[in-house]
């Protein structure tokens, strides 16, 4: 088998397996399954590509989790230095929706897999905070102390960065329920960049909410 092939064969399992893990879970993916979908794959292909199914699944966590990093990185390294935190906000808030609603099959499928991670971790969500989740939340929450005030404490901008972030990934971990009672929705593909204006209309009006109502209840004390 050349280089190429044995490339493809890697693509073609690691892309199953995201699919199998997004629908039935960790636990309860195969590695029969993921080779099912992946054309009829060996099921020795696994433990020779990836060392077995565990050490798949981290691998595809760890793709997941430094596209997301990269997406972030890349979109700091084209700010000029000018943005006001508005500006900087809105671009966050853009590739975000278009990250989760914007990427298709394979976008949809991968945020299955970190909603089902949330609910039963696994062993590799120490290491994805401490690597990934940490970093990038500590990240933002400067962004949003930008826009509420450097003397902001840390409670208040974490909450507020919690209901911004839940604001957009609302519709990517509820979609099942939401399209059933809203059946005419056009769908998320369809609606990324209305969702991304509206979050920023509305937590810009909740991010000067909440800090009137800590400073109220602040001056109260």
């Amino acid at each position: 088998m050349t280089a190429a092939e044995k490339k493809d064969a890697r693509t073609r399992i690691m892309m199953a397996a995201i699919r199998v893990f997004a629908e039935k879970g960790y636990a309860a993916a195969t590695v029969r399954d993921i080779c099912r979908l992946a054309g009829g794959a060996n099921v020795n292909a696994i433990n020779y590509y990836f060392g077995g199914k565990e050490k798949l699944y981290g691998e595809i966590l760890t793709v997941m989790m430094s596209e997301t990093d990269k997406g972030m990185r890349e979109a700091k390294s084209r700010e000029t230095g000018d943005e006001s935190p508005e500006e900087k906000l809105k671009g966050f808030l853009y590739g975000y929706c278009w990250m989760l609603y914007g990427g298709g099959e394979i976008a949809t499928d991968c945020c299955r897999i970190f909603a089902r991670e949330m609910v039963s971790p696994s062993v590799f969500l120490d290491d994805m905070a401490a690597n990934y989740l940490k970093p990038q939340t500590l990240a933002l929450m400067e962004l949003v102390r930008e826009l509420m005030g450097e003397d902001s404490p840390d409670e208040l901008v974490r909450d507020c960065l919690a209901s911004m972030v839940g604001a957009v990934g609302y519709y990517a971990y509820n979609w099942e329920a939401f399209s059933r009672v809203f059946p005419d929705h056009p769908g998320m593909a369809a609606s990324w960049e209305h969702l991304a204006e509206h979050v920023f209309a509305f937590v810009l009006g909740g991010f000067r909410e909440a800090r009137k109502a800590f400073d109220t209840k602040r001056r109260a004390s």
